[in-house]
């Protein structure tokens, strides 16, 4: 769930005191092209950073391309489940979980390489651990993360790589259909961003809230593991969005590239920094701030700003005060 869009254009306002130890310019907006009248240089400008920077969405396309080309002849043939293929489906990705949440996890939280800079609030992860499992925020958020995210994932992955090898999923190639191939990774974020919106409602609602989808609020303040650390049906609900692929023409690529898309950016968005600094200058986009105000706030921000479901109906929080002021009279005494 990408946010170029956070740190473009945007109007500067001061953040509100105390409310951040480090904020992008407020207030943040949404995919313009939804917007309208269009402007069409803020749109070309959102969608060259998504795509023509080593944004997250780059970077997983990249991982799923290069993870197919090793990986087909090693799989062999997925017309018939095997627990030989499927292991090295999820050996595969728990080594990304592994990768991207652990090693982000060592270089901002073990090491603090770069301090508390960019970093949404200055603690680093919570005291005491009463409210975890093992008593313990890190290791909670990886028993969650690892059993359950990475199996339901590679559950869901396995069982469309064996519809698509035995034909009962519509499938193209990039080489027979470039256009189609392309349109379908362009439209991947969209089709996150609009699933997860109401997967995330819906856990918002009584009993789905308080017996599933409170796992993953215990993280007020998040960190790497926090991203796919859910109960077991949360998994089940958000790993969903992956179902599209047996309607959708589809090829191994863009399953494995949908995969990450959920999977990887989620701890992404969940570092509890803003931004990774490489050297005097360099910056690289990791934290989702629009998320982080979720975390915040709970009742706002339940989908992410490629799709601007959060504006239609009324549920956006920009990350001003206005907006928290906003917030506080829709949820009255809450």
């Amino acid at each position: 769930m990408s946010r170029q869009v956070e740190a473009h254009e945007a109007v500067k306002v001061k953040k509100p005191r105390g409310e951040w130890h480090y904020a992008p310019e407020l207030p943040i907006g949404n995919n313009p092209l939804f917007e309208f009248p269009w402007r069409i240089g803020r749109i070309i400008a959102y969608y060259r950073d998504y795509w023509l920077s080593l944004s997250e969405t780059v970077t997983f396309l990249l991982l799923a391309i290069a993870g197919w080309a090793l990986l087909e002849a090693p799989l062999g043939d997925m017309s018939v489940l095997s627990w030989g293929w499927a292991g090295i489906i999820y050996a595969l990705n728990f080594g990304m979980v592994m990768v991207f949440a652990g090693g982000f996890h060592l270089f901002f939280y073990t090491f603090r390489k770069q301090g508390d800079k960019t970093k949404y609030v200055p603690q680093f992860g919570h005291r005491g651990g009463g409210r975890f499992t093992f008593g313990n925020q890190v290791h909670d958020n990886m028993f969650w993360s690892l059993a359950s995210g990475v199996t339901v994932w590679t559950g869901y992955s396995v069982l469309l790589l064996w519809a698509h090898a035995n034909g009962v999923m519509p499938a193209i190639s990039f080489t027979g259909h470039p256009l189609l191939f392309s349109a379908i990774v362009f439209c991947t974020g969209m089709w996150v961003a609009f699933h997860f919106y109401w997967g995330h409602r819906l856990l918002h609602v009584g009993p789905l809230y308080r017996y599933v989808h409170a796992l993953h609020h215990r993280n007020v303040n998040v960190g790497p593991w926090s991203g796919i650390s859910m109960h077991p049906v949360e998994h089940v609900i958000y790993f969903s969005s992956m179902l599209i692929h047996l309607v959708v023409p589809s090829h191994p690529v863009l399953i494995m590239f949908h995969g990450y898309m959920l999977a990887l950016s989620a701890i992404f968005g969940h570092t509890g920094f803003h931004e990774l600094l490489l050297g005097n200058s360099r910056r690289v986009l990791v934290g989702h701030f629009h998320h982080q105000l979720h975390h915040r706030y709970f009742e706002c921000n339940y989908g992410s700003v490629d799709f601007p479901l959060d504006s239609w109906f009324g549920t956006f929080h920009d990350g001003t005060t206005e907006a928290r002021r906003r917030l506080k009279e829709r949820l009255g005494p809450r």
